[in-house]
């Protein structure tokens, strides 16, 4: 909730992938391609942005990338926000994005969810739909995995499969559950959907 009211949806898209590698950079076709912007809502924010010193650019060859301009009075300020509310979830959100018909909710949990800055651990993140695969998914997931600079755990099931697995009261779906969450894909609704049960009274 503090994303949203603090940036618009585009702005969360662009600053959270521009945060990621912060001296690496990116040129309009990349941002529009990992963001899933159009053209003039990306250029609009780049200039807005570039205009306010929050981001600097420098043409390379014929192209101009982007990236954030460590000089800026609120770079560290601004920096520790978008990593906080929504740098990872923005990565992980455009690779997931192609999987949207066939993956009812993704989310971030673990040590991940409690704390996002810490580049070493890998990030756990479980799924669930119906129609896919782990090959489709897992060939999805290594653009996000560079951007990042971490390894990325997933574990899909199968709708029905994590019925069962509620059901049976598998202890690993109940602690993830009753730990800390941040949506990828989806939201708590939807996730009581697939499930078919109050997770409230599952985990509680």
């Amino acid at each position: 909730m503090i994303a949203q009211a603090l940036f618009t949806p585009a702005q969360q898209k662009l600053l959270g992938l521009l945060f990621v590698r912060v001296n690496q950079g990116f040129h309009l076709n990349e941002i529009m391609r990992l963001t899933g912007l159009g053209s003039a809502s990306a250029q609009r924010e780049l200039k807005r942005l570039h205009e306010s010193g929050v981001i600097v650019s420098e043409r390379i060859g014929n192209v101009r990338r982007f990236k954030p301009n460590k000089d800026c009075i609120v770079f560290d300020e601004l920096s520790s926000l978008v990593k906080k509310t929504f740098g990872l979830v923005s990565v992980l959100n455009s690779a997931l994005a192609p999987l949207q018909h066939v993956l009812n909710v993704a989310f971030v949990y673990g040590a991940t969810a409690k704390e996002q800055e810490n580049m070493d651990t890998p990030v756990e993140l479980l799924l669930v739909g119906d129609n896919t695969s782990y090959g489709e998914l897992l060939s999805r997931l290594p653009v996000a995995e560079r951007l990042l600079r971490r390894k990325i755990n997933p574990n899909l099931y199968a709708i029905p499969d994590f019925k069962r697995r509620l059901r049976e009261q598998q202890p690993f779906i109940l602690e993830v559950l009753r730990g800390q969450k941040i949506y990828v894909l989806g939201d708590e609704t939807d996730l009581e959907e697939v499930s078919g049960e109050d997770i409230s009274q599952l985990v509680g």
